[in-house]
């Protein structure tokens, strides 16, 4: 006998992946996470995990474009029991 465990949807929505963004535009990162989640972080190229703010069902990282050229986006999930998820990298973007 099978226990049956919800499937966890964790992902970056947006930017979809090669998305061209414009260099100095604002944009906003979504993210999909469980909703009990207990925050949700977002990493661009390896940098410091900034934190997402939770809206509308969603997380959302605002960014500014600013460096032109390819660039992956990972996030970390850290769910209600404190155990951690983590995104598939997305890459996108940036044009001049």
């Amino acid at each position: 006998h099978m226990i049956e465990a919800p499937l966890k949807t964790v992902g970056i929505d947006y930017p979809y992946a090669g998305e061209l963004i414009a260099q100095g535009q604002s944009y906003s990162f979504r993210i999909t996470a469980p909703s009990d989640s207990k925050e949700v972080r977002l990493s661009i190229d390896d940098g410091d995990w900034k934190p997402c703010r939770n809206d509308d069902g969603h997380w959302w990282f605002d960014w500014t474009a600013q460096a032109s050229g390819e660039h992956i986006a990972v996030s970390r999930v850290i769910e209600a029991d404190g155990s951690m998820l983590v995104t598939q990298p997305r890459l996108f973007k940036v044009q001049p």
